[in-house]
């Protein structure tokens, strides 16, 4: 009878610890991120959640290749912790200049000029239109093409 009674304890205990675990399981995200129908290098894609509290696990930042492949990363790895995501977007073009250290004299000529592609609500974390749902499957793919002019 004792036996059983601490088999039953023990089974119990384990089954405490193992359901306790603080880090949730990540999958990974794919697609192919366009702006306006274009494929731009460097353009970022932030995953944000929308029903839960900010943490490593779902929190993601991912950047396009020159065909619009995107590849993600997060705190914990290269995917996302299960939920709703708000996602945006940043495309930052420049011009002009070059880099290094301005004078008086050649001030004109090392001006950059910067500008943001990617129109507003896209842009902006709290306020963009567009949602993604990680589930635990394998690969969710995400595909999406920018719109280049507001919602």
């Amino acid at each position: 009878m004792r036996t059983l009674l601490f088999l039953s304890c023990f089974c119990c205990l384990c089954s405490l610890i193992a359901g306790c675990s603080s880090e949730p399981p990540i999958y990974p995200l794919s697609g192919k991120v366009t702006l306006g129908g274009k494929s731009y290098e460097r353009l970022l894609v932030y995953f944000r959640p929308i029903d839960a509290e900010v943490t490593p696990f779902n929190l993601g930042v991912g950047e396009t290749d020159g065909s619009g492949v995107l590849k993600l990363n997060s705190t914990a790895g290269d995917g996302l912790a299960v939920g709703r995501y708000r996602v945006s977007f940043s495309c930052i073009s420049s011009s002009g200049g070059n880099v290094g250290l301005a004078t008086e004299k050649n001030d004109d000529d090392r001006r950059v000029v910067t500008k943001e592609l990617v129109p507003a609500p896209y842009n902006d974390g709290e306020n963009s239109p567009v949602e993604f749902e990680i589930e635990s499957v394998e690969n969710n793919s995400f595909e999406f093409d920018i719109p280049t002019s507001g919602a």
